[in-house]
C-alpha cells in the first residue's frame, strides 16, 4: 500500500499528520464519476426528445429545428422520436462551433 503524509492545520489546533492512501481514493473518485456519468442518462442508450435536447444543451424547441434541418438520425418508437445517444455525440462533434455560439448567446 501506498501512503502519503499530508500536513493539515485544524482552525485553532496544532498541525496534524494524516494519512492518505491515493490508490483507495483514486478509486473512489473513479467510481463516483463513473457513477455520475451513468447516472446522466440512465445507463440508457436511447433518449426521447427532451431528453436528446437536454443532452446537448439545447432547449426542445430548437433541438427539434435542428433535427429537421441537420437531419440527425432519429428512431421512431410508438410515434415518438427516440435519440441514440452516438449518434447525438457524433452530432454534437460536428457541429461544436456552431452549438457553442447558439448557447452563449
Amino acid at each position: 500500500m501506498h501512503h502519503r503524509t499530508v500536513e493539515r492545520a485544524d482552525v485553532g489546533s496544532a498541525p496534524q499528520n494524516q494519512f492518505i492512501n491515493v490508490t483507495i481514493l483514486a478509486r473512489a473518485v473513479a467510481d463516483h464519476l463513473k457513477d455520475a456519468l451513468v447516472n446522466r442518462t440512465g445507463s440508457r442508450r436511447v433518449l426521447n426528445l427532451a431528453e436528446a435536447a437536454e443532452y446537448c444543451g439545447l432547449t426542445r424547441d430548437s433541438f427539434k429545428k435542428k433535427v429537421v434541418r441537420d437531419r440527425l438520425r432519429k428512431v421512431r418508437l410508438d410515434k415518438c422520436w427516440r435519440f441514440d445517444i452516438a449518434d447525438l455525440d457524433e452530432w454534437i462533434d460536428s457541429h461544436k462551433d456552431q452549438i457553442a455560439e447558439e448557447t452563449a448567446a
